[in-house]
């Protein structure tokens, strides 16, 4: 996994709690302590053990972790791959082109091992389905992500989850994201 999602996982935890929490869940998962770098690639199962250790320590479940987590992660994203994204564009056209735009990362990303992404527009709404080839689905965490686009784009807007790839029988996670009208 691309080394922002480490980092910024670390950053997730410390700003939450504090640096003291962010090494006793390291060390709780059994990892080794290192500095994330934004630039470099790690095994996915340190995100794991880092996630299901924080769901044995916080009252909340593991799918409201990394949804907060995944808001976070967005405008991080934003940032580290802004030159795959047009800055003309509002938060609808970026939605409808998320395909176009992770396809380009992924080309242009040595090791980059991203989740399928598509997404159908229909007026002031987008259906982006979610579908990766990992272990670990991240449903939450594609959640998180699409509700820190909309605040990263100022965008009054709701994401509804309508299928889940856990509990639906099917390979993908589905949300329906709606912006609200400005009037």
């Amino acid at each position: 996994m691309h080394g922002i999602v480490h980092k910024t996982l670390e950053t997730y935890v410390v700003d939450r709690t504090d640096e003291e929490t962010w090494e006793r869940v390291v060390d709780r998962a059994d990892l080794e302590p290192q500095l994330y770098l934004q630039v470099s690639h790690y095994d996915d199962r340190e995100i794991d053990a880092v996630l299901e250790t924080l769901t044995e320590l916080a009252p909340q479940d593991r799918r409201t972790i990394e949804r907060g987590f995944g808001r976070t992660l967005a405008p991080e994203l934003l940032s580290t791959f802004n030159a795959h994204i047009r800055t003309d564009r509002d938060i609808l056209e970026l939605l409808a082109d998320l395909e176009t735009v992770t396809a380009e990362i992924d080309a242009a990303t040595e090791k980059a091992s991203l989740p399928d992404v598509s997404s159908r527009r229909d007026g002031d709404e987008v259906t982006v389905t979610y579908e990766t080839h990992r272990e670990t689905t991240y449903c939450g965490l594609a959640h998180g992500v699409l509700e820190g686009l909309l605040a990263a784009f100022d965008a009054d807007g709701t994401v509804t989850e309508q299928a889940c790839d856990r509990e639906d029988d099917i390979d993908a996670c589905r949300f329906l994201v709606t912006i609200e009208d400005e009037e």
